[in-house]
């Protein structure tokens, strides 16, 4: 069965966006704050709504790739979230399998790839200035030019926003193969680390962002996308956080450390998540204003 056109491209999914939000009119809701705005323009949202854009009208020669791009993402995240979710959040659960362990690192590590903040600063806008091509454009009537790649690109007619989503597609397709057979190496060598579930032990609630997968290396002054020594952080609902990260000693068994925490380790964590969005925070009201220190 031919799977259906992806229209919309949600670099944080549904799926998991779904676990911060509330259930009402037949649709799950969040509060979303930009950063860019002041803490009382917090907004209600449906999750379909945010953390996504749009695919262009009229597919380019890129389009089925593209496509398949989003087949791969579904069936290693979306279909198997919910039961990951279920297993990370029952408590009674102290030991996993090894095919569990490794859907839930490949889980945090493709949410870290996707988003939309590391795939901006990985290039996709790396062959420079389309205003600048447009103007040359105008300036000398041509109708084509050539990318850093040497390829030639063809103006055919287009708007300066179709011709800025025609040069992003031009570079966008390689590179994410390129990074997703980096992130299936990392999900690999991240099969030994620890996996802990941090549970909050008070009122306080945890918040997310459009770049929800913290990244962090205490061993390094600068911390690479892609290290085995990193540790990666992971909010899943408003209670439960995840880490993955390196164990210094024996490789880890496929047990989950399980521990509670309280409200300063709560604020630690939102701080760190408020600095790494990229253009947004999501959560309750009363926890996006704390996050903001009001």
């Amino acid at each position: 069965m031919k799977k259906a056109e992806t229209k919309k491209h949600h670099f944080v999914p549904k799926t998991y966006l779904k676990n911060f939000a509330t259930w009402k009119n037949e649709d799950y809701y969040v509060n979303i704050l930009k950063k860019v705005e002041a803490y009382d323009t917090i907004i209600e949202s449906k999750i379909s709504d945010i953390c996504a854009e749009n695919h262009i009208s009229k597919p380019d020669g890129n389009h089925k790739s593209k496509q398949k791009l989003e087949d791969i993402y579904t069936d290693i995240f979306e279909n198997h979230y919910d039961k990951l979710f279920s297993v990370l959040t029952d408590d009674k659960i102290l030991e996993i399998t090894d095919e569990l362990k490794k859907a839930i690192v490949s889980a945090v590590v493709t949410m870290f790839y996707k988003t939309k903040k590391w795939t901006d600063l990985l290039g996709y806008h790396a062959d420079g200035d389309t205003n600048k091509i447009d103007q040359l454009r105008n300036q000398f009537k041509v109708d084509h030019y050539f990318n850093s790649k040497g390829a030639q690109v063809g103006f055919q007619n287009k708007t300066l926003e179709e011709l800025e989503v025609s040069h992003k597609n031009i570079t966008r397709i390689p590179l994410i193969i390129t990074q997703l057979k980096v992130a299936l190496k990392l999900i690999e060598a991240k099969q030994f680390d620890c996996i802990n579930v941090y549970k909050i032990a008070d009122g306080s609630e945890f918040i997310t962002s459009d770049n929800p997968v913290l990244a962090i290396n205490m061993q390094k002054m600068r911390t690479m996308h892609f290290d085995i020594e990193n540790a990666y952080y992971l909010p899943i609902s408003n209670k439960y956080l995840i880490a993955i990260f390196p164990k210094e000693e024996l490789p880890s068994q496929n047990k989950i450390i399980r521990l509670m925490i309280n409200k300063e380790w709560v604020e630690s964590f939102n701080t760190m998540q408020l600095f790494q969005s990229d253009k947004c925070i999501i959560g309750s009201v009363e926890a996006i204003k704390k996050t903001m220190g009001n």
